[in-house]
């Protein structure tokens, strides 16, 4: 290692002119036989490798630069009290270590750990700390660093402070604070690290790897990959430096601990969000909670685990009684398993497979593909167990399940998953809550993570959720929509408090209880949308809960949209208390393929197949009266809409500049169907498209054709929502098809008349020459459907007025005889 010489140091300090340019400030020697100090401290404006070697020879003014920061400081501080106490060398990981060679920060990083244990002592500096005495409880000043000096939150400290013997601190002015022996209770609050291991070293104590990793839990690096290279001396493991890797170095640093340690704590780590998959941790923060995990010793373990079962009451209840014959024979059944397996007990192997492991398993009820297995390590009274999910050859880690097994355990070969294909494991959804902001609903927090756009993923496994939370603008009305993925089946439910929280406990809290509640009955949900249909492309269903007291309802709209994705569409509208909360899932159709339309769309019928932009749609002919794009009314079959209105012309009424390109139509290229591809003849035609007829089989030539629709933007689907309860069951057009002449033609290319009525008459033609509208897209936006009152509701409803209204009679009188003027007209209406 290369060492700083304390004199050569100071006497440059001391004066420039005076030092002779020959000493060397730098020697490399051996740290097992040298005597030497080390600093441990937070990086600020340091001074580097090649600064400190070159400081003779710079400008005057680059050297007075470099020997004002607080990094050169630092350095002549601690050669100071390295002279004091009688040490000749000093290492400093900044300046000691020339960062240009990546073999030499490799070395460096795999030796820091012995480097610090070999020193003499350990000079802590707290550059935060200002008081003469060391900080023994949590101040707000240190906020930033959970209240401690910052120097107890950073990563590669923590092995500064275990492996030397002896570790001195110091404040910002390099006043003695103390050293780790006298400390040691304190520093056992702050770090959560045992005493003993404070004052007599790490090893022979007998640790277990999770215990180790929760004092890195809390911690923090620059780097990411720096979570785990600064831990490896701690677990006495050595790999190569990849920085760019990202947290597939926790990965690897599990992988590289596994090969040399049989301890199964390493797997008892338990996230704070639950997640599946890997049996390794993603982050040190995944074992913040295991600080009183204990390793059981292979001579310890079947003791431990025929107690664990006796207190789970694992077995069938008749063997329970330890008097039982049966329940033991059983156990003596495991104790001789035990100990033919008890070299197998002790082995890790590791292939592209899976981690190789022998585990005592129990199945989980109600489901073979899910089992619990046992660890050789507790946490307080009894072992530890994870949840499993068989995936084939491998088995992945779940969240736990709660649920109580009544067989017992056996020993078995199991190939733990290491790894995760995202790819194949997470689906992507798309939330669109646009509609329920015209309500003056919106998106106030979603739990357990954040996610920013309408974009996220969910784990497609099992036990993925994730909760959004909706609030009204004066904070009286709110709800939560949990969206999740439970064993491959996609759900969605509405939750909602019975009560209003206080203010400042709304929003996120509100969205962790029905977290929890949805977490819960994650189970149910997946059921209850298995049951009722799969998620066929075009299928989507509808999730209704009327809020308690207020006029609102929200209302889930879930199906596939894209291919292997999911489009989420949160609605609120008014709901005269027409239900009493969720109701049963409803099914109805979306039109998944075609251009993006304005919001959910059901076509309601089609007969001819093109492409819009390269995606295939369907249309109708258009007959009748003219069709123009945004025409709602009535819709008959065959392509009979009666239309009753405009939306253009509704904007233009209320004053809309429909100049503006926000609500431009969109204009797209039309192709023809699969069949004009194969149509050698068509080559030599001038711009036209084959379309084909779906039932007839009939084909109908388009010259120069285009397609103009509704542009899907959120104006759009704002004004859609706007015309709801006006427009309630009609149906709009989305997309007219133009062109200049169309015709049938067959096999040959050749013009036919048409013989079977497939063929529009002469389509919608427009003042404009030449310009004619065969074709059209009908369909019927979900904002607009209308859902009848079930009967048992229509019954209670009228025995409500009913009710009311023999009340009324009996304290006026008048109003049944007919001398005072009382409309019934309302409740004939209601009861029709």
């Amino acid at each position: 290692m290369k060492l700083l010489n304390v004199e050569v140091v100071l006497n440059r300090n001391r004066g420039f002119q005076q030092a002779r340019h020959k000493s060397e400030v730098m020697k490399e020697l051996d740290d097992t036989t040298t005597s030497y100090a080390i600093l441990s401290h937070r990086w600020g404006a340091e001074v580097s490798y090649k600064e400190m070697i070159g400081l003779m020879k710079m400008e005057e003014e680059d050297r007075e630069e470099i020997t004002q920061r607080h990094g050169y400081q630092k350095i002549v501080k601690s050669c100071e009290q390295a002279r004091k106490d009688g040490y000749k060398w000093l290492w400093v990981d900044t300046c000691c270590i020339d960062k240009r060679s990546s073999s030499e920060l490799s070395e460096a990083i795999n030796s820091m750990y012995r480097w610090y244990q070999n020193a003499r002592v350990c000079y802590a500096y707290l550059h935060d700390v200002g008081e003469s005495t060391f900080p023994a409880q949590q101040n707000d000043k240190f906020g930033k660093s959970n209240g401690w000096p910052e120097w107890f939150v950073r990563g590669w400290t923590l092995q500064e402070l275990i492996a030397p013997e002896e570790v001195k601190f110091f404040n910002k002015n390099w006043v003695p604070l103390g050293n780790k022996r006298h400390l040691a209770s304190t520093l056992n609050h702050i770090t959560g690290i045992p005493c003993e291991v404070l004052t007599n070293g790490l090893a022979r104590q007998g640790l277990c790897v999770a215990q180790i990793m929760s004092w890195a839990a809390g911690r923090k690096t620059t780097r990411v990959e720096d979570r785990a290279y600064s831990l490896m001396g701690l677990f006495g493991v050595n790999m190569p430096m990849l920085y760019g890797e990202g947290k597939m170095a926790f990965h690897r640093l599990q992988l590289e601990i596994i090969r040399k340690s049989s301890d199964q704590s390493i797997f008892a780590w338990k996230p704070r969000m639950p997640r599946t998959g890997s049996v390794l941790a993603e982050d040190p923060g995944d074992f913040r909670d295991c600080g009183k995990i204990r390793k059981v010793e292979p001579g310890e373990f079947l003791g431990e685990l025929v107690e664990y079962i006796e207190r789970k009451r694992l077995g069938s209840a008749r063997y329970i009684q330890r008097i039982n014959p049966i329940h033991l024979c059983r156990l003596a059944w495991l104790r001789w398993r035990a100990r033919a397996l008890s070299q197998q007990l002790c082995m890790f192997n590791v292939s592209n497979a899976g981690i190789q492991v022998c585990l005592p398993v129990v199945p989980l009820p109600n489901s073979p593909s899910h089992s619990r297995a046992i660890l050789a390590c507790t946490y307080g009274p009894g072992l530890i167990p994870i949840d499993l999910i068989s995936t084939g050859p491998s088995f992945d880690r779940i969240p736990d399940i709660h649920t109580i097994p009544k067989t017992y355990p056996e020993f078995k070969t199991l190939y733990l998953a290491h790894h995760q294909d995202v790819n194949e494991k997470c689906r992507k959804f798309i939330l669109d809550d646009n509609y329920a902001s015209y309500c003056g609903f919106n998106r106030c927090a979603t739990y357990p993570r954040d996610f920013t756009g309408d974009t996220f993923t969910l784990s497609s496994l099992t036990g993925d959720l994730i909760v959004v939370v909706y609030s009204n603008s004066d904070a009286t009305s709110y709800f939560a929509v949990g969206l999740g993925y439970h064993y491959g089946q996609g759900w969605v439910h509405v939750e909602y408090d019975g009560c209003s929280p206080i203010q400042e406990e709304r929003w996120t809290n509100f969205g962790r209880r029905a977290y929890d509640r949805l977490w819960e009955t994650r189970a149910k949900h997946a059921r209850d949308m298995s049951r009722h249909g799969r998620e066929y492309y075009g299928n989507y269903f509808i999730k209704h809960a009327h809020l308690p007291r207020s006029i609102w309802a929200a209302r889930v709209v879930w199906g596939r949209w894209e291919r292997e994705d999911f489009k989420v569409m949160v609605d609120v509208i008014e709901c005269p208390g027409c239900c009493d909360g969720p109701c049963s899932i409803e099914t109805t159709f979306n039109c998944w393929s075609g251009l993006a339309m304005p919001g959910f769309m059901s076509v309601v019928h089609f007969s001819y197949s093109l492409e819009l932009d390269e995606r295939p749609v369907r249309a109708i002919e258009c007959s009748g009266e003219q069709i123009a794009l945004g025409d709602y009314g009535d819709y008959f079959q065959h392509g009979n809409l009666v239309p009753s209105g405009n939306v253009f012309d509704d904007m233009r009424a209320a004053g809309f500049d429909l100049e503006d390109s926000t609500y431009c139509p969109v204009v797209s290229p039309i192709f023809g169907s699969d069949f004009e591809k194969r149509m050698d003849w068509m080559k030599n035609q001038d711009d036209p498209a084959v379309v084909h007829h779906i039932i007839w089989k009939t084909r109908l030539a388009l010259h120069q054709p285009k397609a103009i629709s509704l542009a899907s933007k959120e104006h759009i689907l704002l004004l859609l929502k706007a015309s709801s309860t006006r427009l309630a069951g009609k149906c709009l057009v989305t997309t007219i098809i133009q062109c200049s002449d169309f015709y049938t033609v067959g096999e040959d290319g050749k013009r036919r008349d048409s013989a079977n009525g497939s063929e529009p008459d002469s389509g919608n033609s427009s003042a404009e020459a030449r310009i004619l509208t065969p074709l059209c897209i009908i369909a019927c936006p979900q904002v607009w459907s209308t859902e009848p009152l079930c009967m048992q509701r229509r019954e209670q409803l009228k025995s409500i007025r009913e009710h009311f209204y023999a009340l009324v009679h009996t304290h006026h009188p008048r109003l049944s005889t007919g001398t005072e003027p009382f409309d019934q007209s309302a409740v004939c209406q209601t009861t029709m």
